[in-house]
């Protein structure tokens, strides 16, 4: 089954995964943004930081595949990727195929003030006036 996700929190796939290293920079991260001294690179890192978060929640339960780099839309406010599991109902019910998966990320903790709205909660509200992460099963006609 294939899943479609979209957050407010910031979920940039960098590719920084280690700790500072001044003789790496200049360059670029895995989204083109330059990495010149440690306050981008610590930003960067807490980019991917936030898209290994949202990528561990999913896999709790299943193996996923064919999943896309998280994009923003087009206002800048959130960013969105799909992915598929190997196997129907796993996330939930025919009724509510992402039950599961919402109760799995609720009170998630998130690193806010990247470049997400400041405002928005530092955990995953999954439902309610607040909510900042929302989950989709997408039908895929084979």
């Amino acid at each position: 089954m294939r899943y479609a996700c979209q957050t407010l929190f910031d979920i940039t796939a960098t590719g920084i995964t280690g700790h500072f290293k001044p003789n790496k920079i200049p360059f670029r991260d895995r989204a083109g943004q330059t990495i010149a001294d440690q306050e981008s690179w610590n930003r960067s890192r807490n980019q991917q930081r936030n898209w290994e978060t949202l990528t561990q929640i999913l896999g709790l339960r299943t193996q996923l595949f064919d999943v896309t780099d998280p994009v923003q839309d087009s206002t800048g406010s959130r960013w969105m990727f799909e992915f598929e599991n190997d196997r129907d109902g796993v996330f939930g019910s025919d009724t509510n195929p992402t039950e599961v998966l919402e109760l799995d990320a609720a009170g998630v903790p998130m690193l806010r003030e990247l470049n997400n709205d400041p405002d928005v909660e530092s955990f995953l509200v999954t439902s309610g006036a607040r909510q900042n992460i929302w989950f989709a099963a997408i039908s895929i006609n084979t």
